[in-house]
């Protein structure tokens, strides 16, 4: 008994500093985002879409249209949002846009637009909500911009784009863009502050705003501010065309002691700095920021990137996409792109003006304003799994596939952003052989022509390089294997001159392929022999590759999705694998702990490898920060 305690004890230390809040992002150990193609929805017509996770757990989706700001509801746990309700609409001759919520520490829901009054004028507002969004009260005119600030052949000086946070003192900030008294075409950013609330909640706002970033002849645009987890500060991101090569996100950032008061971050601050790091794809504007609950941040843009090898226009802002970057918890060194909406095949297509919010501790939603679609025009979300480095745990001298169960083994890896079939991974490993196991599901199983390659078949790929390098170029001894749905098979090695095929005899892989009543399961054991050594640090550089044959547009589609995140000819983008333990002993709960709560509550649900769960679940409970092991 005193054993199995002391097991009970030593497993929780290991899950609990796991558990510990993300300091770093980087390929090999950090997190990635696999959207999730099945899950793109059309919410509504529109523009300018953001979502919000209250504390009740409801999610709230504003945006504008036809001038007008609009709010719609989804319950905790539902899967549809509720029909439109009317926040504010406009006088005549004026348009609203630009909609942002903030859910204030008192439960009073603040929603901030921008006034846009013909062609004579820009205001900032805002209104109220005490009653959880049913009735909006209380229209405040924070900053205005009218017709006597008009420039002569220049039209106005205008204010933009409202967003909002509030510090754990309590007071609120609104950050906008200005044009107003700034030479030129410049732009800077400015923020407006509330020390204090009336007794209904309703904000009082100093008289005059506060310049924090301003870089001369170019134009800080479109901020979206961050209170940063564990005190480390304040940021927001711009769009910042003052790096050179064009707009690209920029982060501004503040101390809380400082809490702006030591002046305007110029273009040579050390308080702003690329979000993007070097040797990622840069460039796009329209940035929003959020911060997971396990540290990390991430930051979405719109971008044309690759818009000329899909034959989209470069300079169409609205066939642009989305780009999702992962980045630290102090908003720095961003990475690991993933593209939400992929519009394969379609160049007419783009997302423009993009937000990010997570809904839960396994799911990121992105919210786009979709452009082109054939029926569909308007404001769509799409769900992104946060996904952790794959641990292969340990079997004992012996197992054969034949003597594995996959179910408790599964891992959060998803590949599947870009058509409608997925894929899951497994793995684990014994002295004698690494073990994978694929599940697909894809409800149209195609093969290639007669005369086609292996990999123009449904199937998968496993790539990996023992000695776990992290370089731009695929090393020597690199190997991947391929495997289809008609048995196809292909191992090759990479060598001085390239990609090489390996005999049989020699890499000596077994493979079992099944269909399924949604798709098929592939599954490999790979033997450690002097082509597959076992590293030697139990850890390896790794990715995996869905093929995909369908049909799209009448005629057919072949597309290799890999892992998100990972550039195939750099390892340095690859995945680490870990060779872990036995898996341990499941540990019952006689009773289900509380639920998941938003806003990082005290009460969260891991699965016995350290990864978030959903209720009710079996295992080991964090309860205030703290892992506790329930019997």
């Amino acid at each position: 008994m005193k054993g199995i305690v002391k097991s009970i004890i030593a497993t929780c230390l290991v899950l609990a500093v796991s558990a510990l809040p993300a300091m770093a992002q980087n390929y090999r150990t950090g997190i990635r985002i696999g959207w999730d193609y099945r899950t793109q929805k059309f919410v509504t017509g529109g523009a300018y879409g953001r979502l919000k996770l209250l504390r009740d757990g409801r999610q709230a989706f504003v945006y504008d249209e036809g001038g007008i700001c609009r709010i719609r509801f989804k319950r905790a746990g539902g899967t549809t949002f509720s029909s439109a309700s009317i926040v504010a609409t406009p006088p005549a001759g004026s348009g609203y846009t630009n909609c942002e919520l903030l859910e204030l520490a008192d439960g009073t829901l603040m929603y901030a637009y921008n006034e846009r009054i013909g062609s004579t004028g820009v205001k900032i507002k805002v209104k109220y909500s005490t009653n959880e969004g049913r009735t909006w009260h209380s229209e405040q005119t924070l900053y205005e911009v009218l017709e006597s600030e008009f420039i002569a052949d220049e039209g106005y000086y205008g204010v933009w784009e409202p967003a909002m946070i509030q510090l754990p003192s309590g007071e609120v900030q609104l950050y906008f863009a200005s044009e107003y008294h700034v030479p030129g075409h410049d732009q800077k950013i400015m923020m407006l502050r509330s020390l204090s609330a009336t007794n209904v909640g309703i904000r009082e706002w100093e008289a005059q705003p506060v310049d924090v970033c301003y870089t001369v002849g170019f134009r800080d645009g479109m901020p979206v501010p961050l209170v940063l987890q564990d005190g480390r500060g304040i940021v927001f991101t711009i769009e910042d065309d003052g790096f050179g090569g064009g707009f690209q996100p920029g982060v501004i950032y503040s101390s809380m002691a400082d809490n702006w008061t030591s002046g305007i971050r110029y273009g040579d601050s050390k308080n702003r700095w690329v979000a993007v790091a070097s040797g990622e794809p840069r460039g796009g504007g329209a940035p929003y920021i959020i911060q997971l609950t396990s540290g990390e941040t991430l930051v979405s843009t719109q971008t044309n990137y690759f818009n000329d090898q899909r034959g989209a226009p470069l300079d169409d802002m609205y066939k642009n996409r989305p780009f999702v970057y992962i980045g630290d918890a102090g908003a720095r060194n961003f990475g690991c792109y993933s593209i939400p909406f992929p519009f394969i095949d379609e160049p007419n297509q783009g997302g423009v003006w993009n937000s990010l919010c997570q809904t839960s501790d396994s799911t990121v939603v992105c919210v786009s304003e979709i452009h082109g679609h054939p029926t569909q025009n308007g404001l769509w979300t799409v769900e992104g799994h946060i996904m952790h480095p794959l641990t292969a745990y340990a079997l004992p001298s012996g197992t054969t596939m034949n003597h594995i169960g996959w179910a408790p083994l599964m891992s959060d890896i998803l590949v599947g952003s870009t058509t409608q079939a997925q894929m899951h991974v497994a793995a684990c490993w014994s002295t004698d052989s690494l073990f994978l196991h694929f599940d697909v599901a894809d409800r149209t199983l195609r093969s290639g022509a007669a005369d086609a390659p292996v990999w123009d078949t449904d199937g998968i790929e496993f790539y990996c390089d023992m000695l776990n390098h992290a370089t731009d170029d695929v090393p020597t001894g690199a190997l991947k294997y391929l495997v289809n749905i008609d048995g196809g098979t292909l191992v090759t090695r990479m060598t001085t001159q390239g990609w090489a095929d390996v005999d049989a005899s020699a890499h000596q892989m077994h493979y079992v392929v099944a269909r399924t009543s949604n798709g098929y399961t592939i599954d490999l054991a790979l033997p450690w022999n002097t082509l597959l050594r076992k590293p030697t640090s139990r850890k390896f550089a790794a990715y995996f590759k869905l093929h995909n044959n369908d049909l799209h547009g009448g005629k057919e589609c072949i597309h290799h999705e890999v892992l998100s995140g990972v550039d195939e000819g750099r390892t340095r983008t690859w995945w680490q694998v870990n060779l872990g333990n036995e898996m341990p002993t499941v540990i019952t709960a006689p009773q289900q702990p509380e639920g998941l709560k938003a806003h990082g509550a005290s009460t969260r649900t891991y699965d016995l490898r350290g990864l978030p769960a959903s209720l009710p679940r079996r295992g080991i409970f964090i309860r205030d920060g703290r892992k506790v092991a329930v019997q």
